[in-house]
């Protein structure tokens, strides 16, 4: 039996997460700002951000909410039945709240819960509806991340311990593909022989991830279609090459001689760190990651490199800070509701 004690302090909990990880960014900033104050001025990381060029900002601050409508749109695409596709706007602030809560939240991973959450509570669409779709867009995202390394393969330079990386470098974005495209026209096939074995199973807590594999499977209806998976792959190829036009444009404001394929290795790299969990706002994960690549490229101003990454930072950080928390308030999302969701989803 569960007393009103122990059912209060999980809310208190609950409530704290916020003030939590807010305290947490004041003392990563506070260690920041000590460890720059020993390697470089203030003043001269002050006056880099004061002449940096406002144009290249804006036009990256554009790209990157060009983008985010592009992700949204594809989400659209994803939902195979007509009647449960969702209205633009109800993806894009679901869309826009998930982003909000893993960046917040890093540790907890609520963003794609809230979002199938939030989206469910603006349509009424099945939330195991929503959670096939994510695995179509994670498997899409890993494709080109992999196409994108690999095409970038012939411009690096690697240690000599590292070998060529050979034909398996294209293979595997390909295998991914095809993995994907057989598993779309296979599903009921794979999904009686994943219900077979589950059913097999003693325990309903094993069952579980057979069931989260059945929505996957659902969710590759959508690739069922070729004009649909034409746009799929279209939309994001297109979402690719803007990521990567973000940090090159922003190449202009502090007048870098960097080229567009050293951009794409800044891209990659930093969206390689930034996935597992981290800090709240990836905050000095984000940042140093890109201030090591611009080292590696020979940028020698401290100053320049360092207000480059604030900036990159601030770019990509500010509109999902901005946008998520009007998501917030459209969507009626909370804390509590959204946890609560966790166990059942």
């Amino acid at each position: 039996m569960i007393t009103k004690n122990q059912d209060k302090a999980p809310s208190t909990m609950r409530r704290l997460i916020p003030w939590l990880n807010l305290l947490i960014v004041l003392i990563l900033l506070a260690i920041g700002f000590w460890y720059l104050s020993g390697k470089v001025s203030l003043l001269d990381i002050g006056m880099a951000l004061r002449y940096a060029k406002p144009l290249p900002i804006a036009i990256g601050l554009g790209v990157i909410l060009l983008t985010s409508l592009l992700k949204a749109w594809r989400w659209q695409f994803m939902f195979a039945a007509p009647q449960q596709k969702p209205p633009f706007s109800a993806a894009y602030w679901a869309l826009m709240l998930g982003q909000y809560v893993n960046l917040i939240v890093p540790f907890l991973r609520l963003g794609e819960i809230a979002r199938i959450y939030a989206l469910n509570r603006q349509t009424k669409i099945p939330m195991a509806t929503s959670i096939g779709t994510l695995v179509v867009e994670k498997v899409l995202d890993i494709f080109l991340l992999v196409l994108t390394i690999a095409l970038l393969m012939p411009f690096i330079i690697l240690p000599e311990f590292f070998g060529q990386p050979g034909p398996l470098l294209w293979l595997i974005p390909i295998l991914s593909l095809l993995a994907l495209i057989f598993f779309a026209f296979e599903t009921e096939t794979i999904t009686r022989l994943v219900q077979k074995i589950a059913a097999r199973l003693p325990d309903n807590w094993i069952q579980r991830p057979f069931r989260w594999m059945i929505f996957g499977l659902e969710g590759l209806a959508a690739l069922r279609s070729g004009r649909t998976s034409l746009i799929l792959v279209v939309l994001s190829a297109i979402i690719a090459v803007l990521s990567v036009l973000v940090p090159y444009v922003l190449f202009a404001s502090f007048d870098f001689d960097l080229t567009l394929v050293q951009a794409a290795l800044i891209h990659v790299v930093v969206t390689i760190a930034i996935t597992p969990p981290s800090t709240p706002g990836k905050l000095g994960v984000f940042n140093g990651v890109v201030a090591i690549m611009l080292y590696s490229f020979g940028v020698s101003n401290d100053a320049a490199i360092i207000s480059y990454s604030i900036i990159y930072y601030l770019v990509a950080i500010i509109p999902q800070i901005t946008l998520g928390s009007l998501a917030a308030a459209k969507t009626d999302w909370q804390w509590q509701r959204t946890i609560e969701q966790q166990p059942s989803t």
